[in-house]
């Protein structure tokens, strides 16, 4: 862990060894709120302002959270709830592979933003990965739709959702979540996070599934998909890497499942 996150480490251990290592047996679920962190984060504060949004930030790869096998979820901007872990999604790299002729010719925009990216050895933003996925034909290529879709939904907005965990119904209705994007074809809709790495070890699995449970409660007339795209930038162009996600109904109500993956190569010449 950096040294910059230090204080991160030692406020989770604290606020961990009292809310969740005291909780009653047999209860796997511990709400806290803004107030609960205070005594915890008091100590840490320098701007003033911020603190709570940064100890949160990131939690996943907390060795003091990792090593409860606990995840946070957000029920407001003042409320969050710990609860059991399930076992994280493993990006393998697909096995399928195939060297994507974009159905769509890549626009003078796109290409020189790629190509400085590449001579510089970064990766281009999220959303310059993401639009080029759906305007080249990628995402529909997947999911087998033909052309490219239109963009829907995306930012910050509520989840309007309730997640079941085992026997605990959480209220969701107020949290907030990001969508990166979502886009939208006659009978199919495709929600989209998307990463630019390929090194996921930390996912956390809510980032796909609470977009997924909200667009499936608002469009039941479609099918709808969670797509994780990982993305990075070689000496040919862009590798994608996706995954369809499936909720897996019949278990923990936040658990998920790879059910097909495919690596695409869209060269940049």
């Amino acid at each position: 862990m950096a040294n910059k996150d230090s204080w991160k480490e030692a406020a989770w251990e604290k606020f961990l060894k009292k809310f969740w290592d005291n909780r009653p047996d047999g209860n796997d679920v511990v709400e806290y709120s803004r107030e609960d962190l205070e005594p915890f984060l008091s100590k840490y504060k320098k701007s003033g302002q911020g603190e709570i949004r940064i100890f949160h930030y990131g939690s996943e790869k907390i060795k003091a959270v990792k090593k409860r096998s606990v995840a946070k979820i957000p029920l407001s901007r003042q409320k969050w709830k710990l609860i059991l872990h399930t076992e994280s999604v493993k990006f393998i790299k697909p096995d399928e592979e195939i060297i994507f002729q974009p159905k769509n010719k890549l626009t003078d925009g796109m290409i020189v933003g790629v190509r400085d990216t590449m001579s510089r050895n970064t990766n281009p933003g999220e959303t310059t990965l993401l639009a080029i996925a759906n305007y080249s034909g990628i995402i529909s290529d997947f999911y087998e739709l033909g052309k490219a879709g239109i963009l829907f939904t995306g930012g910050r907005q509520r989840a309007a959702v309730h997640l079941v965990v085992g026997t605990s119904d959480i209220d969701m209705s107020k949290a907030q979540i990001e969508i990166d994007g979502g886009f939208e074809w006659p009978d199919t809709v495709v929600i989209v996070e998307m990463k630019s790495s390929f090194n996921q070890e930390n996912f956390d699995i809510n980032q796909a599934l609470i977009p997924l449970l909200k667009w499936e409660k608002l469009l039941q007339h479609k099918k709808v998909h969670s797509l994780v795209l990982l993305a990075q930038t070689n000496n040919r162009g862009i590798e994608y890497w996706a995954y369809d996600l499936e909720h897996n109904k019949k278990g923990l109500s936040n658990e998920m499942k790879i059910v097909k993956s495919k690596k695409y190569i869209l060269e940049i010449k």
